[in-house]
């Protein structure tokens, strides 16, 4: 279990990229355990699904409702965990450009987060121009009902260029918010546009309503590794973090860090190597405080998978180490339904925007009770 018990470090947005504000201690040696694990295909046909949110459930032991964002359809949809392969477009009409190069790929909607359990869902968009991108939120007072991108109750960004933001802010993928009862109380999304900071924006939540979306950390500046990808909220107090994951290069370097910051001040606790080549997805099981991510894997998409990070000494100094759970062709996002359930969405093996879809939605679950998620 990750909980980075560490000392704050002071950032500087003027620190060069190449020189990270925090050392990273060494990556701790690898293991696979996906043998211990089934991974299920439970949808299939998704237009390159990005983001995976679960909405609360109503009653104990009901079945979990999951929201994706099929990005290359410009659409989200929602399936039922007890009927799994019935996909229900919610809201459709996105905006969708191209994005990357071989493969390129379709996206719209991108990052995903209820920001109340039930009611309030807030969607990042990728498709639109850069330094136009923004968040909606859609309101759902009582069950969902099907609308369209333009009927959002309200939106926050965008953030356009100036000051802080040479280019703007766009590509919105990694989308967090604080639990309910925090004193913080705010919202965290992941930033692809500057390359010279790698922004993590922030804005605050009050009445259940996002206020002004900003820059918070320039992640890349604390870590000198580029891309922020994923995003998550440690959900127990007493190891209270925002942990942010660096994609890195798209190449074959296993670069990827996460870093551990105070979500109310954005100063870094430690960053840590993960040997991994491209972090997409965080999410924690709150039942037993593991830490899970995602590995895209661009350059080699037959490497990707599902980890585990435990932590370990590495040369007297707390690091972690990854723990392959199972082998997913391009995941992109990960959630834990309130059962225990592990769901991964993954974008699968399609290489242009011209194949048929090949997304999946995989549910991960221990073969054996000795191994445990």
């Amino acid at each position: 279990m990750l909980l980075a018990p560490f000392a704050a470090a002071q950032t500087s947005e003027k620190a060069a990229a190449a020189k990270p504000a925090v050392e990273t201690p060494p990556v701790g040696p690898s293991a696979d355990e996906s043998a211990q694990y089934a991974a299920e295909i439970v949808a299939k046909n998704l237009d390159n699904p990005c983001g995976l949110a679960v909405r609360q459930t109503v009653a104990p032991n009901a079945p979990s409702e999951l929201f994706i964002s099929e990005s290359g359809a410009g659409r989200v949809v929602r399936l039922f965990t007890d009927k799994p392969s019935e996909v229900e477009p919610v809201i459709t009409g996105f905006p969708v450009a191209k994005f990357g190069d071989k493969p390129q790929y379709n996206i719209g909607p991108l990052g995903l987060a209820f920001i109340t359990p039930r009611t309030k869902l807030a969607v990042g968009t990728g498709g639109l121009p850069e330094g136009e991108d923004v968040v909606q939120v859609y309101s759902w007072p009582q069950d969902v009902t099907a609308t369209s991108y333009d009927k959002a109750e309200y939106h926050v960004g965008p953030i356009a260029a100036g000051g802080r933001s040479k280019n703007g802010e766009g590509n919105f993928f990694g989308l967090a918010k604080t639990a309910e009862n925090d004193s913080e109380n705010a919202f965290f999304v992941t930033s692809a546009a500057d390359k010279e900071h790698g922004w993590v924006l922030k804005a605050g939540v009050a009445a259940n309503r996002l206020g002004d979306l900003q820059p918070f950390i320039a992640s890349q500046q604390v870590t000198g590794v580029a891309s922020p990808s994923a995003v998550a909220v440690n959900p127990k107090q007493r190891s209270h973090y925002l942990v942010v994951a660096q994609m890195g290069h798209t190449d074959d370097q296993r670069d990827s860090v996460v870093t551990f910051y105070s979500p109310a001040s954005g100063e870094p606790a430690i960053v840590l190597n993960t040997g991994l080549y491209d972090i997409t997805g965080l999410a924690y099981n709150a039942q037993s405080g593991d830490l899970y991510a995602t590995d895209f894997a661009w350059a080699k998409p037959e490497a990707g998978g599902v980890y585990r990070l435990e932590a370990v000494e590495v040369e007297g100094r707390q690091s972690c180490r990854p723990v392959k759970i199972a082998p997913a062709m391009r995941p992109t996002a990960l959630a834990f339904t309130p059962d225990g359930s592990l769901y991964v969405t993954a974008m699968g093996a399609r290489n242009t925007v011209d194949e048929p879809p090949t997304g999946v939605l995989l549910k991960i679950t221990p073969k054996d009770a000795t191994a445990k998620l």
